[in-house]
């Protein structure tokens, strides 16, 4: 589907079709409270494209949260205009858009009484989709997100992992085959190790599936790894930089942007910068003893398995194949190079 027809059109679970990201449009969105002495969103103008990724991030109180429940209506917008792939969704039906839209939140919210089958199938159930339907798609969200349906699909979410909850939660976002999806902090709740490994599976589902994301952190490190497009959001609900994250990290708009970003922005512009982008050395005998990485890994987390394992050079792969070798020098260089680039435009 690639449209916001009724959901109930969406081909089925085993077509490989699922439906791709639609446009969303937000124009001069406002929020406004009748108690409050400013408005809690104002305002707010905004594209995002198709396909993509945009994270909304900021200080508490900036209306993030507030700006993206607008989007499926659970906080109906005082002024302005939201469009997704151009229709106005004041104009629809909420029920109707809420089902089109996925939404995980940082809670989880599965319900403790239903099976994993049970809470993963709720929409499609709700859009009365035959059961071989249902169980085939239950199937294949279990397996998208890392779940074996033959060890999760019975069980209940007591019996789960906080990470394996979380899980639940995108695949039942997901089971639907909604073109967007809101996602409000959905990994705050995890301990670290489990939260990098669920941000890693999820950019990879991403990259299957191409929906329209709008996904809510507070945390500006997460934001640059998950996002095509970063909306920083000022006190005041204002945007004050909406953009590329290297865009952000090499030319902050204003000086809120500058200290919101924080110290180390050449180190966090390594969460971007991929081993594809060096000339890689060839493998030597003695590398052939050392840890590999893939060829799509970012220098940060290249850093981040030299500092583990204690190893000043990985052999790098793809296809599980050796194709090269990357040094503690390479990397080390190329922030120089970053720190200068930087320093440059600060001069200019």
């Amino acid at each position: 589907m690639s449209d916001t027809k009724d959901v109930t059109t969406t081909p089925q679970a085993d077509s490989g079709s699922d439906a791709a990201g639609v446009p969303i449009v937000l124009e001069q969105v406002s929020k406004r409270y009748p108690s409050a002495k400013s408005a809690a969103v104002d305002e707010i103008s905004m594209e995002i494209p198709a396909g993509e990724i945009v994270i909304l991030v900021g200080p508490s109180g900036c209306g993030k949260t507030t700006t993206m429940r607008m989007i499926n209506r659970l906080i109906e917008p005082t002024s302005g205009k939201i469009r997704i792939d151009g229709e106005d969704v004041l104009s629809l039906d909420d029920v109707k858009l809420r089902r089109k839209i996925g939404y995980v939140i940082q809670q989880i919210g599965l319900f403790p009484h239903l099976s994993i089958t049970q809470n993963v199938s709720l929409v499609p159930r709700m859009l009365k989709w035959d059961k071989r339907r249902i169980n085939d798609r239950v199937d294949e969200m279990l397996m998208l997100v890392g779940l074996e349906p033959s060890e999760f699909r019975d069980r209940y979410p007591r019996q789960l992992s906080g990470g394996q909850q979380q899980r639940v939660g995108v695949a039942r976002a997901l089971a639907a085959d909604p073109p967007v999806m809101l996602m409000d902090e959905p990994f705050g709740a995890v301990d670290p190790i489990n939260r990098a490994r669920l941000q890693d599976e999820f950019l990879s589902v991403q990259e299957k599936l191409r929906k329209t994301i709008v996904f809510v952190t507070h945390d500006f490190d997460e934001a640059i790894k998950m996002g095509d497009r970063i909306a920083v959001l000022d006190q005041g609900a204002k945007i004050a930089q909406y953009a590329a994250p290297e865009e952000i990290l090499s030319g902050p708009a204003n000086d809120f942007v500058e200290g919101f970003v924080g110290q180390g922005a050449t180190l966090k512009r390594l969460q971007l910068e991929r081993l594809e982008t060096l000339d890689l050395r060839p493998v030597s005998a003695a590398d052939k003893t050392t840890s590999r990485v893939p060829i799509n890994a970012t220098l940060h987390g290249v850093l981040d398995e030299m500092i583990a394992t204690a190893q000043e050079s990985l052999v790098v792969v793809k296809d599980d194949k050796p194709i090269g070798s990357v040094s503690l020098d390479d990397v080390l260089a190329r922030v120089r190079e970053l720190r200068a680039e930087a320093e440059a435009k600060e001069g200019a």
